[in-house]
C-alpha cells in the first residue's frame, strides 16, 4: 500500500477502540495503562469518488470496495505502544514506542476530549488535553534531538572543516528516521542562524528548534479529539482550537464507530463508514440496537458523523497531500490486461508526473515509457504531464 498512517496517544485514550473501528481487527482494548504493549496493524479505508459512475461502468477494485460511485481505497494503519511523559528516555513503552513510530509516514494524536484521564492515562475528575498535545510533541522532538546531539560537536567541527553540506550531514545522521536531504532542506529553510552562523556556534536552543521544524515535516500529525460524545468534550475542542489554532483537529467517538461498525458486520444495519445515516435491518426499538439508537440520536440525527473516517481522509488528503488517479491498460474499456474495469486506484503525492506513476506500477513501464493517454480527455500526454486527482491514465510503454 506504501502509506503508513501511525495512530499514538497516551494509555486510555481510545487508540485501540479507533483502530478497531476503522479495521475490526480486535486489538485488545483497556481503560487502563498500557492496554497496548506492541503495534497492532490493520488496514483502513478513504473514500475517494469513483469514474465508474460518470463512465457508466462496473468497476472491480482488486483492493478496497466501490459503493454508489464511491470507492473506498485501503491504507495501513498502525497502533503503537502507549507513550508517556519520559518516553524519549525510555519511561514506560517508550523504547518500543519510538521504534515503531520510525515507520510511519504522517502521525494521528489521539486525545481524551472528555479530560477524564491524567498524562499516564489513569482516571481523573479533569485533565487539560492540552497538555498532552504539547509534551507528546516535545516527546518526539527530544527522541530525534537525542540522536542527532549526541556528538553533535563532532559533526559541526566536520562540517567546517571539510565544508561538506548541512542538510546531507544531518540527513545521514537521521536517516534511520527516513529523513531525507530534501527534507530537511524544506524543513530548514526559514531557520536564519543555518546560513548565518557556523555549526559549532549554534547553541542548544538552535538546535532543539531545528529538530523541532525536522520533526514537524517528518511526522506531520493531525489531533483526534475522541470521546467527543462525552460531557464537556465540545467545550474542552473549542478551547483546544483556540489555543492551537495551526494544529488540524477532528472530533471523534472512536466507540460510536466501533459500534456502528459492529452492528452493520452483524447484519442489524446497513452503515457506510462515514455517513450520517443508518438503515435497520430488525425493529428499531429491538435491544441488540439500543446502543445504535442512542447514537442515532445523539449524533447523527444531529448531522454530526462520528469523525473517524474524517481522520483518515485528513491525514491522506489535507496532511500528506496524496491524489487518487486510475491507470488502465486499455483506455476504451478502462480495464487491466485481464479485463477488470477500473481495478486499481493509487494515492500518489500532489505534482506526480505520468512517468512517476509508472514507476511506481513497474520499474520497467519507467524505463520505457513512450508516453501516455489521459483518459479523461482523450488527449496524449508526456512524461513530465503533472497528474490531477481522478485522472484516468493509460501508459504507453516499451515495455514486453
Amino acid at each position: 500500500m506504501g502509506t503508513l498512517i501511525g495512530i499514538i496517544g497516551k494509555p486510555s485514550s481510545g487508540k485501540t477502540t479507533i483502530l478497531n473501528a476503522l479495521t475490526l481487527v480486535n486489538a485488545k482494548m483497556g481503560e487502563y495503562p498500557f492496554t497496548t504493549i506492541k503495534a497492532n496493524k490493520g488496514v483502513g479505508y478513504i473514500r475517494v469518488l469513483c469514474p465508474c459512475t460518470k463512465y457508466g461502468v462496473q468497476c472491480s477494485p482488486n483492493s478496497g470496495y466501490c459503493n454508489n460511485g464511491v470507492r473506498y481505497v485501503p491504507v495501513e494503519l498502525m497502533d503503537v505502544a502507549g507513550l508517556v511523559p519520559g518516553a524519549a528516555e525510555g519511561k514506560g513503552m517508550g523504547n518500543q514506542f519510538l521504534d515503531d513510530l520510525r515507520q510511519s509516514d504522517v502521525l494521528i494524536h489521539v486525545i481524551d476530549a472528555s479530560g477524564s484521564t491524567d498524562a499516564e492515562g489513569n482516571p481523573v475528575d479533569f485533565w487539560d488535553p492540552g497538555n498532552d498535545i504539547q509534551w507528546i510533541e516535545e516527546e518526539l522532538t527530544k527522541w530525534m534531538e537525542k540522536i542527532l546531539v549526541e556528538d553533535w560537536k563532532r559533526i559541526a567541527r566536520k562540517l567546517e572543516t571539510e565544508k561538506q553540506k548541512i542538510a546531507k550531514v544531518i540527513s545521514e545522521k537521521l536517516a534511520g528516521l527516513k529523513v531525507t536531504e530534501d527534507l530537511v532542506v524544506r524543513a530548514t529553510r526559514d531557520l536564519a542562524f543555518i546560513s548565518t552562523k557556523q555549526p559549532t556556534q549554534w547553541d542548544s536552543d538552535e538546535l532543539y528548534l531545528l529538530v523541532t521544524k525536522i520533526r514537524e515535516t517528518r511526522f506531520p500529525m493531525i489531533v483526534a479529539a475522541n470521546k467527543i460524545d462525552r460531557d464537556k468534550a465540545k467545550e474542552v475542542v473549542a478551547m483546544l482550537k483556540s489555543r492551537f489554532p495551526n494544529h488540524t483537529i477532528i472530533e471523534t467517538s472512536g466507540l460510536a464507530e466501533l459500534v456502528l461498525r459492529m452492528a452493520d458486520k452483524q447484519g442489524l444495519i446497513e452503515y457506510n463508514p462515514g455517513s450520517t445515516k443508518i438503515i435497520y435491518k430488525i425493529d428499531k426499538n429491538d435491544r441488540k440496537v439500543a446502543n445504535v439508537k442512542l447514537i442515532e440520536e445523539n449524533m447523527l440525527n444531529k448531522g454530526q458523523t462520528t469523525g473517524v473516517v474524517e481522520l483518515l481522509e485528513a491525514a491522506t488528503f489535507k496532511t500528506l497531500k496524496l491524489i487518487p488517479v486510475f491507470p488502465v491498460v486499455d483506455a476504451s474499456h478502462l480495464t487491466d490486461k485481464d479485463g477488470k474495469v477500473l481495478p486499481d486506484c493509487h494515492l500518489v503525492p500532489e505534482g506526480t508526473t505520468a512517468i512517476q506513476l509508472a514507476s511506481k506500477i513497474h520499474t520497467d513501464l519507467a524505463k520505457n515509457f513512450i508516453n501516455a493517454i489521459h483518459v479523461n480527455t482523450g488527449k496524449r500526454i508526456s512524461a513530465n504531464h503533472v497528474l490531477q486527482s481522478g485522472d484516468i491514465i493509460k501508459i504507453n510503454s516499451a515495455a514486453k
